[in-house]
């Protein structure tokens, strides 16, 4: 008898993922209430599921097959958050592995993807730590799936205005968040897009670039299905008075890069994000906005920008 599944279809960005699993009265969007903006209504689900870009089935925790996971080649290890995660490659294969230690778990989440990250297996522990390690494996993933589509998730907080959308880029620290603030005080009819984890897709054929909120905002809630074209970037450095100026195509480049997400252990990934970033850095004025935490550094921004349109 074929098990019977539960499927939730979600629409971040230009593109679509999948979330299944037996788990009766399973919906990801209760665990992660951030995805409610970007369900796809079951109508439209049915219509677009040949555009899925990838797909994770989530099941109940089973025992690890450890022979097998130590056949795996670790790529990289990083912590943030509490948390620590490590992603291997079954060399050769296609095949890759997740692991997560979260802050309120002892007991490590396992994710095992195929063909390139297409299609994949999370096993949950039924803890407080499930919404964190799901909603985050989505956002990794994401950004592998969507490296060499011309699709960048960056690093940056998010000000649309006038139809377009400003994102301001930054080391950690730099006051992103504290400069859309600003924006949103002094500037009339802004509104924050997103405050951590906006997506960037250049089209090709139009040559457009548009940017679009996502289930994943930080600290900040704003979750926000919606898009605009890209109207600039302002990578931001904290200084002793405020000083913007518009940086040449390699520096934008040098600007944009660090900012977005990549699996820099697989080359094709990386590359792709490198190929969008060029293509992002030619055609879009870049900005470099030395700056104090003040009002003036907002109006500063916005003048330029509006003037340089």
């Amino acid at each position: 008898m074929k098990e019977e599944r539960n499927a939730q279809l979600f629409r971040v960005g230009p593109y679509l993922f999948g979330t299944s699993s037996s788990i009766p009265g399973w919906k990801s969007e209760e665990l992660i209430p951030s995805l409610c903006p970007f369900l796809l209504p079951e109508k439209e689900s049915s219509e677009s599921k040949s555009k899925i870009i990838f797909s994770l089935s989530i099941q109940q925790e089973k025992g690890s097959n450890e022979e097998e996971n130590q056949q795996y080649r670790q790529l990289v290890e990083f912590e943030w958050e509490g948390a620590t995660c490590r992603i291997s490659a079954l060399p050769g294969t296609g095949s890759h592995l997740i692991n997560i230690l979260a802050p309120n778990d002892t007991k490590e989440y396992s994710a095992c993807f195929h063909s390139g990250f297409t299609t994949g297996t999370l096993s949950l522990h039924q803890t407080e730590a499930d919404a964190f390690v799901l909603n985050n494996i989505l956002m990794m993933v994401y950004a592998f799936r969507t490296a060499c589509i011309d699709t960048v998730l960056m690093h940056a907080s998010v000000i649309k205005k006038d139809g377009r959308g400003y994102l301001f880029l930054g080391k950690s620290g730099t006051g992103k968040s504290t400069h859309t603030r600003l924006w949103l005080e002094t500037i009339p009819e802004c509104e924050l897009l997103n405050d951590d984890n906006p997506i960037v897709h250049y089209n090709k054929e139009t040559g457009e670039s548009t940017v679009y909120g996502s289930p994943w905002s930080g600290k900040t809630p704003c979750y926000k299905n919606d898009s605009v074209p890209v109207g600039a970037f302002v990578r931001l450095e904290q200084a002793p008075e405020n000083i913007i100026k518009k940086e040449g195509t390699a520096r934008a480049f040098a600007s944009l890069l660090p900012s977005c997400s990549c699996l820099k252990a697989e080359e094709d990934l990386n590359n792709g994000v490198i190929e969008t970033v060029k293509l992002l850095a030619a055609n879009l004025p870049v900005y470099h906005l030395k700056c104090l935490p003040d009002k003036a550094a907002a109006e500063l921004s916005y003048n330029t920008i509006k003037v340089n349109k």
